[in-house]
């Protein structure tokens, strides 16, 4: 028994703390490839990501960021594949893991896998869904499309997203099913008070009174519809710097051969999906926070029984575990605009000027690809990220400490 009692307490400081130490291993990755994605070096993101974590925990995470570097070089194919996997692995982790949740008890949620928050999860198949429409694969788009209202018909509470549904309305317009398109844009015209989508056409309007500032498509003529997004990720420090460089409202205004063929329309903002997606997590984390802490007091003091100095050793470690899971696809853009404008018959490019509230150019590039067309229908999609990526606070932190350890050597 004494053998026994022993080995229990082993295993109780043993397995936090090698919790601890594994999931420790995949952040300098991810914290790599983040800062090579908002440099532009989206090569050498997707190296710091290749292989997979041998844990498996963050492996969703890793293939949601992976898939969008590949989408950012143009290698549409890869893309899917990495966000296919993630669904198929987000899927797999919905099944309880006892020994997971046994670990996230004594240690914190970061023991558990992470699957993605729901507006995560339903994100994963627009991308994918944008990825097959670059590829003119409009089936496998179509497919994408319905996965993403199966998640938006089953919220739970969780925020409902006009940019899923409008993108998903359009992947159905292009096989031809107005019936399910026309759905898909009521429903995100009723998420967006300053806003009218034509659920006929898909066409994009104010619908506050205002003259729209966008051109009206002729019927029969030639459209571009162009997927826009802008800044950087939904963690706290991204949406700090995405207001900073880009303003409240900022918009993108699209050309083609000189002329202005009409702008874009704010539809998401994936900073207050968040938002809300804490929030209605909120009640549920106390619960569970509250029943770690008596769980962990608990084990303690079984030890101090025994041990006092261990069972103390054990309080401290177990309590100093106790930090909030902040894993997010930080990747992501942080404002999801729609424009959907008349273009040329014979379009083989277009420029996005990306400017502020007040009017003021921030950026602006040309796009050439994607470029997939569909009878009168092009399809587009484009990102400017703008702010570039900063390390941690306390990475950054740790850098200036030895920026400054360095200068007094030199004096000394």
């Amino acid at each position: 028994m004494v053998h026994v009692r022993h080995s229990l307490q082993a295993s109780l400081v043993i397995v936090p703390l090698a919790v601890a130490i594994v999931g420790g291993c995949v952040g300098p990755r991810l914290n790599s490839a983040r800062h090579n994605f908002y440099r532009g070096d989206f090569r050498q993101a997707v190296t710091n990501l290749t292989p997979l974590a041998l844990d498996k925990r963050n492996n969703v995470l890793i293939l949601m960021e992976r898939g969008m570097s590949h989408q950012a070089r143009g290698n549409y194919e890869a893309s899917v594949d990495d966000w296919n996997a993630a669904v198929e692995e987000a899927k797999r982790l919905d099944y309880y893991s006892l020994s997971q949740g046994a670990a996230s008890i004594l240690s914190n949620d970061e023991a558990m896998a992470f699957r993605g928050a729901p507006y995560e999860r339903t994100l994963l198949h627009a991308f994918a869904a944008k990825s097959y429409l670059a590829l003119q694969m409009w089936e496998d788009a179509a497919v994408e499309a319905r996965n993403i209202i199966d998640r938006l018909e089953n919220l739970d509470g969780f925020p409902d997203d006009a940019y899923c549904h409008y993108l998903a309305g359009f992947c159905l317009e292009m096989i031809n099913d107005h019936d399910g398109a026309a759905f898909q844009y009521r429903a995100a015209s009723k998420l967006m008070p300053t806003v009218k989508i034509d659920e006929n056409t898909g066409r994009i309007g104010t619908g506050s009174g205002k003259p729209a500032r966008s051109g009206r498509p002729e019927k029969g003529g030639a459209q571009l519809v162009c997927f826009i997004s802008m800044g950087s990720s939904p963690s706290v420090s991204g949406i700090v710097r995405s207001r900073y460089a880009w303003g409240p409202s900022p918009y993108a205004e699209i050309y083609s051969g000189g002329k202005l063929l009409g702008h874009s329309h704010a539809f998401s903002n994936t900073g207050s999906l968040l938002s809300s997606t804490e929030k209605r997590l909120a009640a549920v984390r106390i619960v569970k926070e509250t029943t770690r802490i008596v769980i962990k007091d608990a084990a303690a003091n079984a030890v101090s029984r025994e041990n006092e100095f261990l069972g103390e050793l054990l309080r401290w470690f177990l309590f100093a575990l106790e930090t909030p899971d902040r894993r997010r696809w930080e990747t992501l853009p942080n404002l999801l605009h729609v424009a959907r404008v008349p273009c040329p018959p014979d379009l083989k490019n277009y420029r996005v000027v990306f400017k502020t509230t007040d009017g003021r150019t921030l950026a602006q590039k040309t796009i050439d690809n994607p470029l997939a067309r569909r009878d009168n229908v092009f399809v587009s999609f484009c990102r400017d990220i703008q702010c570039p990526y900063q390390p941690p606070v306390r990475q950054r932190v740790k850098k200036s400490r030895r920026r400054i350890g360095k200068k007094i050597k030199r004096r000394d």
